[in-house]
């Protein structure tokens, strides 16, 4: 066998080792990371904080999984009395209302034509769908599923 040969046989069995090395890397690394684990928050230890930091008395959510973000995630969210504009989120999302009294209604609705939502009402929003939601008594506190990363941003006007 001439050096070359003996080389290539090497540089070979080399290639064959890292390979394998990395797929059970692979393997190891997928099965690590789809372990679930439990996840229990008692109500009074939820951290709320702001959604806006520069309005620190407006609505506040508190992270109960994953990382709003980045990608899903579920959290509870609080708001006080009163209506918020017409907003778009990218994300779809499931919401419960676990405290107080809501109102939610598309674009082209009128919030007078909503129907109140009390504790356990559920819906479902699919993202890039101009919505808007009132909360009608001192405080509304809501469990919301996010399938994406949570974002928000102002609908435009409906031109005139």
């Amino acid at each position: 066998m001439n050096i070359l040969e003996g080389l290539k046989q090497r540089h070979s069995k080399l290639l064959v080792v890292l390979t394998a090395c990395a797929m059970a890397g692979l393997v190891v690394a997928t099965f690590a990371d789809s372990r679930k684990r439990m996840i229990v928050t008692p109500f009074q230890d939820a951290k709320f904080v702001p959604v806006d930091p520069a309005r620190p008395e407006g609505s506040q959510f508190a992270v109960l999984s994953g990382d709003p973000a980045k990608g899903p995630s579920a959290m509870l969210l609080k708001f006080k009395k009163g209506s918020n504009p017409l907003h778009i989120h990218t994300s779809d999302y499931h919401l419960v209302v676990v405290q107080g009294t809501m109102k939610h209604w598309e674009e082209g609705e009128q919030e007078a034509d909503a129907k109140p939502l009390g504790p356990g009402s559920y819906w479902f929003q699919p993202g890039n769908q101009a919505h808007a939601g009132s909360c009608l008594t001192d405080e509304c506190i809501m469990f919301v599923k996010w399938e994406g990363k949570r974002d928000s941003r102002l609908a435009e006007a409906p031109k005139k």
